[in-house]
């Protein structure tokens, strides 16, 4: 009887450790405005899926530092070595580069993983970032930078954290 009960619970927690897809809702992310950047986020209706829900940041006045103005989902566990692709749709009011990574939030705030560029253009796309883990993180989080460098408008939706 006891080998029968560790079969089942072997069966139902291996299939989660590996290969899990994590949906990531776009209230999640906290828009940070530092450095006399301005900008606003909002949730709003996806014109390209209706009944579906995009967040919205629109930066009125660029920051100093590409820091200057980031979106940050909390509320992650990260283990080092292990690879995860970040999925999502996305666009900009005008094509520009964005920032992407994995950060600790207890302390430092130091990347987890090396970060990446991608360019948004102003169609929406699906887009697919890579992340390798370099070190562990039980409290992290999702960090999008580079919103600052100039007047923009910029929509994500559809974010889906798949462990690989």
């Amino acid at each position: 009887m006891k080998n029968w009960f560790g079969l089942i619970v072997f069966l139902a927690v291996v299939p989660g450790a590996t290969g899990a897809e994590i949906a990531i809702d776009p209230s999640r992310f906290q828009l940070q405005v530092e450095k006399g950047a301005e900008a606003r986020s909002a949730i709003v209706e996806d014109e390209a899926q209706p009944k579906s829900k995009e967040l919205m940041v629109t930066v009125s006045k660029p920051g100093p530092e590409f820091w200057s103005v980031e979106l940050r989902a909390p509320g992650f566990s990260f283990d080092p070595g292990k690879r995860y692709d970040l999925l999502f749709r996305a666009r900009s009011s005008q094509s520009e580069y964005v920032y992407f990574t994995l950060e600790k939030t207890d302390g430092n705030q130091a990347s987890i993983t090396r970060g990446t560029f991608l360019q948004l253009p102003e169609q929406p796309v699906d887009c697919t970032v890579e992340f390798e883990v370099q070190e562990k993180a039980p409290s992290a989080r999702v960090t999008i930078s580079s919103l600052s460098v100039d007047q923009a408008t910029f929509y994500f939706s559809d974010f889906k954290l798949i462990e690989k």
